[in-house]
């Protein structure tokens, strides 16, 4: 967006490359608009998006081959969005996009894309902002004058911790390991094709992410760092869960690597100090429940850039700056809300299914057994639809100004759909 207009930028990234192991999945219709504005070629990111044939539902289930217990559409993939976009929804894997866009913005004479490349420390001039970074391999530092230095770098965010700025918001909501593996599911679903496979079975509850159902995929299961770590799940160990959870102990599983990942539920209390500015995971950080992170995280980019550009080309005061904030902030806490609301959710299923600590797959088995409380599933499965159809959300956010007062409403009260 900013070498479009002609802003010289610099990027530093302390991976040597763009990201290699599945992530983030869901990229929104307004993702895709911004994208198309920015440049990027929507025909070659459709290449890499999943069918929605494939990734048009989620499905909650015993076992990946098991009994179906419920099953809901994955928001709305079809021709029925286009009278709202032109670009629906796709499921589209962080690893796959990265390359594609790293590729394009690569090859803009404006931008100094430098991988191997961490940031160190900046001082604020008052006019410009000079940022220490350190070449990851040879150890080199050198220094770079900009006017801004905007903050996208990821959870962690070293940038926002020199600010000083602090998340507001419960942390370690729950722990997990993803297990990255390749293979094939298809068999195993059939014709139950989705984006997500919830398995409810106590004895190996997860949740697969099928990045590809015919090749890539990572199951998803919780764990307690207080009492184990990542050094526990060795490969052989990972390859038997994500078995169990398939239904299959012979399947053909390659385990590519396991990594341990935190929920929390945490925003900003500010986006900004002085030329600094954060966007993305260095503003907020939501539960996955939603799909959220990463689309809220290029709107926020999109949404200060165009501020940027306007004071940059003296047609606005440094105060609309102040408007980042102001406008961002607010959409962050109403999407991490309603991210922790879908999480919250799931416990109704798991309350209808009789699932407690200590429950065996047994106990499960019985529960679906019985008539008296098939409603109840059905009404549990049914109070997860609007965790998966969130256009409203999506789309449907407004800023409150002075010119608008009013327009902006909690998060509480807001219909996602």
């Amino acid at each position: 967006l900013l070498s479009n207009a002609g802003k010289k930028c610099v990027v530093v990234e302390r991976r040597d490359g763009p990201q290699r192991n599945p992530a983030a999945h869901v990229v929104n219709s307004r993702t895709l608009e911004i994208f198309r504005q920015a440049g990027f070629d929507l025909a070659r990111i459709a290449d890499i998006a999943q069918d929605p044939v494939d990734a048009g539902h989620v499905n909650f289930v015993t076992r990946l081959n098991g009994q179906l217990i419920g099953r809901l559409p994955f928001e709305r993939q079809g021709d029925e969005i286009l009278a709202f976009t032109p670009h629906p929804l796709r499921n589209i894997s962080q690893h796959r996009l990265e390359p594609l866009m790293s590729a394009e913005v690569g090859t803009s004479p404006q931008v100094d894309l430098r991988y191997d490349t961490e940031w160190v420390s900046a001082a604020q001039t008052g006019a410009e902002v000079v940022s220490v970074v350190r070449n990851v391999r040879t150890g080199e530092e050198t220094t770079i004058h900009s006017s801004y230095l905007i903050g996208a770098d990821g959870a962690g965010s070293p940038v926002r911790k020199s600010t000083g700025i602090e998340m507001v918001g419960p942390a370690g909501l729950q722990s997990f390991i993803a297990i990255h593996f390749r293979g094939s599911l298809r068999r195993y679903v059939g014709d139950r094709l989705g984006a997500l496979h919830f398995v409810m079975d106590p004895e190996v509850s997860g949740t697969f992410i099928a990045h590809d159902i015919d090749n890539e995929s990572v199951f998803m299961v919780g764990f307690d760092p207080g009492t184990e770590s990542i050094e526990d799940y060795g490969t052989s160990r990972c390859a038997e869960i994500v078995r169990h959870a398939i239904g299959d102990d012979t399947a053909d599983v390659d385990v590519v690597g396991a990594g341990t990942w935190h929920m929390t539920a945490q925003v900003a209390e500010r986006f900004r100090d002085g030329r600094v500015f954060l966007v993305g995971d260095a503003a907020h950080r939501f539960p996955p429940t939603g799909g959220m992170g990463l689309n809220t995280g290029v709107a926020d980019a999109h949404n200060l850039v165009w501020k940027v550009l306007a004071v940059e080309n003296g047609n606005a005061s440094p105060g609309l700056l102040d408007t980042y904030e102001s406008e961002r902030r607010p959409i962050a806490e109403t999407n991490c809300h309603q991210s922790l609301t879908n999480a919250f959710k799931m416990i109704i299923l798991a309350d209808a299914l009789g699932l407690h600590p200590g429950s065996t797959s047994d106990d499960l088995r019985a529960t679906l057994a019985d008539p008296s409380q098939r409603d109840a599933i059905a009404a549990a499965v049914q109070a997860q639809a609007t965790h998966f159809d969130m256009l409203g959300l999506q789309l449907g956010y407004v800023y409150e100004t002075s010119l608008n007062p009013g327009a902006a409403v909690r998060p509480e009260d807001v219909d996602p759909t």
